[in-house]
């Protein structure tokens, strides 16, 4: 008898193991339960992002895992004249129908740098988090978005452009790759919004 239940108690035990590891698997998205990550193809990333080739590398770096990646570009307000005092536009990327990240430019005008921090940055994270980088007139960014103002006109009310990247969700990537992806694609994104705002003012650059 008592060898009867030795041989029921095993099968039963193991299932039981089995059971716990099929479930512990599933709750931390392992193998077979992962879904496979989709790609990032550069033909596929918003053009206000600048290089695409660049934006690519640096969207897989620090972008959340997604079975898909969509990508929406618009620019709204296009300066078509000297002395237009407009220009906006948005890239967002959405993955497994979430949003995970947004660009956005406008042009606008701040008495001072600092200001243009308080209202258009801290709202997305904290002042503390917040460190300087060296790029237009005002540069700070933190693992979670990265802002650059900087001058386009020369004449009139020296409009600038403000740009802001934020990751909406964030990655695996850590804190460090985050920060440092986010800088590159506003720089990329402030440099083609240069172009395309047909700035003439010339860049200037403090950390």
């Amino acid at each position: 008898m008592k060898i009867t239940d030795r041989k029921v108690i095993i099968p039963f035990g193991l299932s039981v193991v089995l059971a716990l590891g099929i479930g512990l698997l599933y709750v931390f998205d392992a193998p077979p339960f992962r879904e496979e990550r989709g790609t990032i193809k550069a033909d596929a990333v918003c053009a206000t992002l600048g290089d695409a080739k660049s934006a690519a590398v640096t969207l897989r770096k620090i972008l959340p895992d997604a079975s898909s990646y969509e990508f929406e570009d618009s620019t709204t307000d296009t300066r078509t004249r000297g002395l237009d005092d407009t220009y906006e536009s948005s890239c967002f990327v959405d993955g497994n129908g979430s949003q995970l990240l947004s660009a956005r430019v406008t042009m606008l005008e701040y008495g001072e740098p600092d200001a243009w921090v308080q209202d258009a940055v801290v709202p997305f994270e904290s002042a503390s988090a917040l460190k300087p980088f060296s790029a237009g007139e005002k540069s700070v960014a933190s693992n979670r978005v990265a802002a650059i103002y900087t001058r386009c006109t020369s004449h009139g009310g020296n409009q600038h452009l403000s740009v802001i990247v934020r990751l909406t969700r964030e990655g695996s990537a850590g804190e460090v790759t985050q920060r440092q992806g986010l800088i590159d694609l506003a720089q990329e994104t402030s440099a083609y919004a240069y172009k395309a705002a047909r700035c003439d003012a010339a860049a200037k650059s403090t950390a």
